[in-house]
């Protein structure tokens, strides 16, 4: 029966395995080819939420530090409990500082930007910026903790309460947005990935653009100027003589008749 098709399809033994060979050879290529891009893919998205995971505990770490010394702080904790929390907190700041720009990297890296994200002035411009006065009211205040001054109140100045709250909002916001652009899909040009983009940058621009502000000091109130005719005094008035001496002298009586 089989040689009797291959007849009728003029194919002869050798071309049959001709074509067999090739089939398996096309079909090896693909498979392979699909299966680098499948592991690429996927490392490509572990390397991204990886770095986004980093960011979060970067922020969350230092965030979390500063609220502790400030909670000390306000407490009127001893002054070794608040140089251990700010050592913390400055060992935080350091780890913080030394992966700016890697943390830049990965936004740029899951924004799929391959020179600069939209992102990146959002991240400087405002949650390192916020993050930046909160460390200049962390430092102030520990400043004149240790120097036994009102440390309470350059917290309260500085707005502290208000920055610590706009981190959290802001770099969850942020964080968040980000670990949306590292969702893993296989399915490639149809534009779901610029569409979550574009709302991403939306939610991050309304939860990261009102960066609180220090509060200025209050101006002395102007020292209202008195008019002469009210400051000046009244004239002295002229002391009533109560003495003898300073009375009018009495007529003498007339001598009596002899």
């Amino acid at each position: 029966m089989s040689r009797a098709l291959l007849r009728h399809a003029r194919l002869s033994r050798r071309q049959l395995i001709t074509f067999a060979l090739a089939s398996a050879i096309l079909n090896g290529i693909i498979t392979a080819s699909v299966g680098a891009w499948l592991a690429q893919t996927y490392s490509a998205y572990q390397a991204r939420r990886h770095a986004i995971e980093t960011i979060a505990n970067l922020v969350y770490e230092r965030r979390t530090r500063a609220g502790m010394v400030a909670s000390a702080i306000r407490r009127n904790a001893d002054v070794e409990e608040v140089r251990h929390r700010k050592q913390a907190y400055d060992e935080a700041y350091v780890e913080w500082n030394k992966n700016v720009m890697l943390n830049l990297f990965a936004i740029r890296e899951a924004a799929g930007d391959l020179k600069f994200s939209a992102l990146e002035p959002l991240f400087e411009d405002h949650l390192i910026a916020a993050m930046a006065d909160v460390d200049r009211c962390v430092t102030k205040a520990y400043d004149a903790r240790v120097a036994d001054g009102d440390a309470k109140a350059v917290l309260e100045s500085c707005r502290m309460a208000d920055l610590h709250q706009f981190v959290l909002d802001c770099g969850a916001t942020f964080t968040n947005e980000l670990y949306k652009l590292t969702r893993l899909t296989f399915i490639p040009f149809t534009g779901e990935f610029d569409r979550t983009k574009a709302l991403a940058e939306t939610h991050i621009r309304d939860a990261c653009l009102a960066v609180p502000k220090p509060v200025a000091p209050a101006p002395a109130p102007a020292s209202t100027p008195t008019s002469p005719e009210v400051s000046a005094a009244p004239p002295a008035m002229q002391p009533v003589p109560t003495d003898a001496s300073a009375a009018p002298a009495a007529t003498p009586p007339a001598p009596a008749r002899p």
